[in-house]
């Protein structure tokens, strides 16, 4: 053997020698990530990927069931400016049972139902809704904010039957978010957005080390949001589980931006590709399984004697037409393209045929918008406080309407936009 051929034979078994190193330190450091995820919230943020295909049927209690989701099972952390309270939720304290002639109602949903873009405690609109209702109804009312961030209707099923079915509520209200609860947890319809899943989204539905290491780019260079800057807050003196931090209202900062402006429009173009006249086969293979779902949960909870009812938010696309212009700009895509009222339509529709409650707030935040401006925050996705009084305005009129949520639709209709700080200021007295 030549001096040549051995040293080329030596170096090939040093690179196998550095490659299997490297194999086993991704390997183990993939192993790390997954462990740590269980435990350290922060990390179990940044992995977050609601476009997982997720099973939450087989969830056995409340822990495990959360523990499947960005939040986890974390009583007691600071979460926006309030401390999660001993079941894990951004609510009060309760007991299952309510009290004697309490008005019990259950808020089911994702981000909107849990924070709605970080807002305050005293400006969300289950808060609002709670106080309208105390004042104008004749008994004691609480609002029980079951909401848990990054999760759809398949989820809320499950928490229902492991925790807010024990809850005794007189009302249960699901806040179904268009703009991505026809998605949520359903990564295995590839097609979304009238593409296939590219190599980064594979990847990042395989390995937990490649998804953190993208998202952490991403957050350092401005194209995703960055976790809350609240969870570094200590627990303030004489603050408990389920109670507000006070300073966080006064430091939240409502007018800032969250995304990029050109990871804002790429979130909202994929959103809105749901509507694409072009995209219809894989709507009604997403709707087709999350339809049902809400069927279901409505089926189980009309047994349980409660009242159940939908509020349809919509997505800022659909009463935004400056960030529909930015998104047609940035697709290639013309207007006519698009059938903006789809996702309503067929979910409102097929809901109130079988008979279930629907506040669809779709035309009341068009009307809104044109006549009082901006119902949501800058570049975030989530309403802003006025937004929120506006959802909270509609659900107090649904809730207490003798006819149901059709004719509390109506109602919505004669409410005057001129009027919502001074109903809001109202609700607060």
């Amino acid at each position: 053997m030549s001096v040549s051929a051995g040293r080329t034979k030596a170096w090939r078994r040093r690179a196998l020698l550095v490659f299997l190193q490297l194999v086993v330190i991704v390997i183990l450091a993939e192993l790390v990530v997954r462990v740590l995820a269980e435990r350290h919230q922060g990390l179990r943020m940044v992995l977050a990927a609601s476009r997982e295909n997720t099973c939450f049927d087989d969830a056995e209690d409340l822990r495990e069931l959360m523990n499947r989701t960005m939040l986890g099972f974390s009583p007691g952390t600071v979460q926006y400016g309030y401390v999660l309270n001993s079941r894990s939720f951004r609510t009060s304290e309760y007991k299952p049972q309510p009290d004697p002639d309490t008005f019990r109602i259950v808020a089911l949903g994702d981000s909107f139902t849990f924070a709605s873009g970080g807002l305050a405690h005293a400006d969300h609109w289950t808060t609002l809704t709670e106080r309208s209702l105390r004042r104008w109804a004749d008994d004691r009312t609480e609002v029980l904010r079951l909401g848990v961030p990054d999760t759809g209707p398949a989820f809320q099923l499950r928490l229902w039957q492991l925790e807010a079915s024990r809850l005794h509520p007189d009302v249960v209200v699901l806040a179904f978010f268009v703009g991505n609860d026809f998605v949520d947890h359903q990564q295995d319809i590839e097609a979304f957005g009238g593409a296939t899943r590219g190599l980064s989204s594979r990847l990042a539905s395989i390995s937990a080390l490649y998804r953190v290491s993208r998202n952490l780019v991403r957050i350092k260079t401005g194209t995703t949001v960055v976790a809350p800057r609240d969870l570094k807050i200590r627990r303030s003196a004489g603050v408990g589980p389920g109670e507000p931090v006070p300073r966080y209202a006064r430091t939240f900062e409502s007018d800032r931006p969250t995304f990029s402006p050109e990871r804002f429009v790429a979130i909202e173009a994929r959103r809105m590709a749901l509507c694409l006249r072009s995209n219809i086969d894989t709507f009604d293979a997403l709707a087709g399984r999350v339809i049902p779902t809400v069927k279901r949960l409505a089926s189980e909870i009309e047994r349980s004697g409660a009242r159940f009812l939908v509020m349809v938010i919509p997505d800022q696309y659909q009463v935004d037409e400056g960030l529909v212009g930015q998104i047609l700009e940035a697709t290639g895509h013309e207007f006519d393209d698009y059938d903006l009222d789809r996702p309503q339509h067929e979910l409102v529709s097929s809901l109130r045929a079988g008979g279930i409650e629907v506040l669809d707030l779709l035309p009341v935040f068009r009307r809104v918008t044109r006549q009082a401006g901006d119902l949501y925050r800058p570049r975030n996705t989530h309403w802003n406080r006025r937004g929120n009084e506006v959802a909270a305005k509609a659900l107090t009129a649904a809730i207490i309407s003798s006819g149901g949520a059709d004719d509390g639709a109506l109602h919505i209709d004669d409410f005057e936009s001129s009027d919502l700080s001074a109903w809001s200021r109202r609700a607060e007295d």
